[in-house]
Protein backbone atom coordinates (compact mmCIF):
# COMPACT_ATOMS: atom_id res chain seq x y z
CA UNK A 1 0.00 0.00 0.00
CA UNK A 2 1.49 3.08 -1.17
CA UNK A 3 0.85 6.82 0.71
CA UNK A 4 -0.14 8.00 -2.74
CA UNK A 5 -3.08 5.54 -2.65
CA UNK A 6 -4.39 6.49 0.67
CA UNK A 7 -4.69 10.44 -0.12
CA UNK A 8 -7.57 10.03 -2.42
CA UNK A 9 -10.77 11.68 -0.85
CA UNK A 10 -12.93 8.35 -0.23
CA UNK A 11 -9.97 7.38 2.51
CA UNK A 12 -10.47 10.73 3.83
CA UNK A 13 -13.73 11.10 4.38
CA UNK A 14 -14.00 7.40 5.73
CA UNK A 15 -11.12 8.64 8.34
CA UNK A 16 -13.17 11.71 9.09
CA UNK A 17 -16.69 9.84 9.07
CA UNK A 18 -15.14 7.65 11.87
CA UNK A 19 -13.96 10.73 13.31
CA UNK A 20 -16.92 11.91 13.26
CA UNK A 21 -18.68 8.65 15.30
CA UNK A 22 -16.07 8.94 17.90
CA UNK A 23 -17.31 12.87 18.64
CA UNK A 24 -21.19 11.89 18.33
CA UNK A 25 -20.27 9.31 21.37
CA UNK A 26 -18.45 11.33 23.42
CA UNK A 27 -21.01 14.08 22.87
CA UNK A 28 -23.65 11.97 24.12
CA UNK A 29 -22.03 10.55 27.25
CA UNK A 30 -21.89 14.33 28.75
CA UNK A 31 -18.80 15.89 30.63
CA UNK A 32 -17.05 13.44 32.29
CA UNK A 33 -15.56 15.61 35.25
CA UNK A 34 -19.16 17.31 36.13
CA UNK A 35 -21.89 15.37 33.89
CA UNK A 36 -22.52 18.55 32.18
CA UNK A 37 -23.54 19.50 28.87
CA UNK A 38 -21.18 19.05 26.10
CA UNK A 39 -20.68 22.37 23.11
CA UNK A 40 -19.21 21.97 20.32
CA UNK A 41 -15.50 23.70 20.37
CA UNK A 42 -14.00 22.59 17.57
CA UNK A 43 -10.72 23.94 16.43
CA UNK A 44 -8.47 24.11 13.05
CA UNK A 45 -5.59 21.96 12.44
CA UNK A 46 -3.55 22.02 9.65
CA UNK A 47 -1.60 18.50 9.19
CA UNK A 48 1.11 18.41 7.32
CA UNK A 49 1.59 15.47 4.63
CA UNK A 50 -0.10 17.12 1.30
CA UNK A 51 -3.00 14.72 1.27
CA UNK A 52 -6.07 15.72 -0.92
CA UNK A 53 -7.57 17.12 2.41
CA UNK A 54 -4.94 19.02 3.24
CA UNK A 55 -4.43 20.79 0.23
CA UNK A 56 -7.68 23.07 0.54
CA UNK A 57 -7.42 26.19 1.70
CA UNK A 58 -9.80 25.27 4.55
CA UNK A 59 -8.04 23.60 7.33
CA UNK A 60 -8.87 20.61 8.34
CA UNK A 61 -11.34 20.54 11.98
CA UNK A 62 -10.26 18.76 15.01
CA UNK A 63 -13.60 17.75 16.68
CA UNK A 64 -14.07 19.00 20.06
CA UNK A 65 -15.98 19.99 23.28
CA UNK A 66 -16.71 21.91 25.95
CA UNK A 67 -18.77 21.64 29.03
CA UNK A 68 -21.83 24.27 29.52
CA UNK A 69 -21.17 24.02 33.30
CA UNK A 70 -17.46 23.57 34.29
CA UNK A 71 -16.13 24.94 30.56
CA UNK A 72 -13.53 22.05 30.77
CA UNK A 73 -12.83 20.86 27.05
CA UNK A 74 -13.25 17.37 26.25
CA UNK A 75 -11.83 16.34 22.80
CA UNK A 76 -12.32 13.00 21.58
CA UNK A 77 -10.38 10.35 20.34
CA UNK A 78 -9.86 10.38 16.69
CA UNK A 79 -8.37 7.61 13.64
CA UNK A 80 -6.96 10.47 12.07
CA UNK A 81 -4.93 12.50 14.55
CA UNK A 82 -2.38 11.01 16.94
CA UNK A 83 -2.21 13.79 19.58
CA UNK A 84 -0.70 16.93 18.69
CA UNK A 85 1.36 15.34 16.00
CA UNK A 86 1.85 17.84 12.95
CA UNK A 87 1.17 14.52 10.24
CA UNK A 88 -1.87 12.14 9.80
CA UNK A 89 -1.76 9.58 11.89
CA UNK A 90 -1.68 7.19 8.64
CA UNK A 91 1.17 8.85 7.26
CA UNK A 92 3.80 8.14 10.86
CA UNK A 93 1.65 4.45 10.95
CA UNK A 94 2.98 3.28 6.94
CA UNK A 95 6.33 5.27 7.05
CA UNK A 96 7.44 4.36 10.19
CA UNK A 97 6.66 1.19 9.13
CA UNK A 98 8.66 1.67 6.21
CA UNK A 99 12.15 2.33 7.34
CA UNK A 100 13.72 -0.89 7.03
CA UNK A 101 13.19 -0.27 2.90
CA UNK A 102 14.20 3.06 3.03
CA UNK A 103 16.47 4.06 0.24
CA UNK A 104 17.83 7.78 -0.80
CA UNK A 105 15.44 8.04 -3.54
CA UNK A 106 12.27 6.95 -1.51
CA UNK A 107 13.57 9.60 1.12
CA UNK A 108 13.81 12.15 -1.30
CA UNK A 109 10.41 11.69 -2.85
CA UNK A 110 8.66 11.83 0.11
CA UNK A 111 10.77 14.58 1.04
CA UNK A 112 8.93 16.38 -2.30
CA UNK A 113 5.38 15.06 -1.94
CA UNK A 114 5.00 14.76 2.14
CA UNK A 115 7.34 16.91 3.06
CA UNK A 116 8.87 14.17 5.63
CA UNK A 117 12.86 14.34 6.02
CA UNK A 118 14.95 11.62 7.30
CA UNK A 119 15.35 13.08 10.73
CA UNK A 120 11.59 12.70 11.05
CA UNK A 121 11.65 9.43 10.01
CA UNK A 122 14.04 8.72 12.30
CA UNK A 123 12.28 10.24 15.48
CA UNK A 124 9.16 8.44 14.69
CA UNK A 125 11.49 4.95 14.48
CA UNK A 126 12.61 6.23 18.20
CA UNK A 127 9.31 6.98 19.33
CA UNK A 128 7.63 3.83 18.12
CA UNK A 129 10.39 1.48 19.37
CA UNK A 130 11.66 3.28 22.54
CA UNK A 131 8.65 5.59 23.55
CA UNK A 132 5.76 3.81 22.90
CA UNK A 133 6.19 0.43 24.04
CA UNK A 134 6.83 2.11 27.44
CA UNK A 135 3.48 3.73 27.54
CA UNK A 136 0.86 2.95 29.83
CA UNK A 137 -1.31 2.57 26.94
CA UNK A 138 1.06 0.07 25.48
CA UNK A 139 2.01 -1.93 28.29
CA UNK A 140 -2.06 -2.67 28.88
CA UNK A 141 -2.73 -3.41 24.85
CA UNK A 142 -0.09 -5.60 24.00
CA UNK A 143 -1.72 -8.28 25.68
CA UNK A 144 -4.34 -8.60 23.02
CA UNK A 145 -2.23 -10.00 20.76
CA UNK A 146 -0.77 -13.30 20.83
CA UNK A 147 2.26 -14.34 20.21
CA UNK A 148 3.73 -11.01 21.39
CA UNK A 149 4.34 -8.26 19.22
CA UNK A 150 8.37 -8.00 18.11
CA UNK A 151 9.17 -4.30 19.64
CA UNK A 152 12.26 -3.81 16.73
CA UNK A 153 9.62 -4.51 14.13
CA UNK A 154 7.28 -1.84 14.93
CA UNK A 155 4.47 -0.36 13.69
CA UNK A 156 4.46 -2.96 11.43
CA UNK A 157 4.92 -6.05 13.08
CA UNK A 158 1.59 -4.26 15.16
CA UNK A 159 -0.02 -3.05 11.53
CA UNK A 160 0.34 -6.82 10.50
CA UNK A 161 -2.10 -8.25 13.63
CA UNK A 162 -5.11 -6.79 12.29
CA UNK A 163 -6.94 -8.73 9.74
CA UNK A 164 -8.95 -7.07 6.96
CA UNK A 165 -10.27 -7.68 3.50
CA UNK A 166 -7.15 -5.07 2.25
CA UNK A 167 -4.40 -3.14 3.08
CA UNK A 168 -6.92 -0.09 3.77
CA UNK A 169 -8.85 -2.35 6.07
CA UNK A 170 -6.35 -3.63 8.65
CA UNK A 171 -4.88 0.36 8.48
CA UNK A 172 -7.97 1.62 9.89
CA UNK A 173 -8.20 -1.07 12.35
CA UNK A 174 -4.90 -0.43 13.83
CA UNK A 175 -5.76 3.53 13.74
CA UNK A 176 -8.77 2.54 15.94
CA UNK A 177 -6.54 0.65 17.80
CA UNK A 178 -4.24 3.45 18.71
CA UNK A 179 -6.96 6.24 18.47
CA UNK A 180 -6.92 6.29 22.52
CA UNK A 181 -3.00 8.07 21.78
CA UNK A 182 -5.26 10.57 20.24
CA UNK A 183 -6.68 12.46 23.26
CA UNK A 184 -4.89 15.53 24.38
CA UNK A 185 -2.26 15.18 27.65
CA UNK A 186 -1.70 11.65 26.52
CA UNK A 187 1.68 11.79 26.92
CA UNK A 188 4.26 14.14 29.52
CA UNK A 189 7.21 13.38 27.02
CA UNK A 190 8.28 13.64 23.77
CA UNK A 191 5.67 12.43 21.13
CA UNK A 192 7.58 11.82 18.29
CA UNK A 193 6.11 14.59 16.40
Amino acid sequence: MTIHALQNPSFIWFLSAIDADLASRTRIRGCGFCGGVLHSACYPRKPRGGSVELETTTPTMRQSFCCDKCRRRTTPESVRFLGRRVYPGFIMVLLSGMQSGVTDTLINELQLHLGVARRTLQRWRHWWREIFVATPFWNLGRGRFMPPIEHAALPNSLLERFSGMDAHSQLVRCLQFLAPLSKPGFFTHDDGR
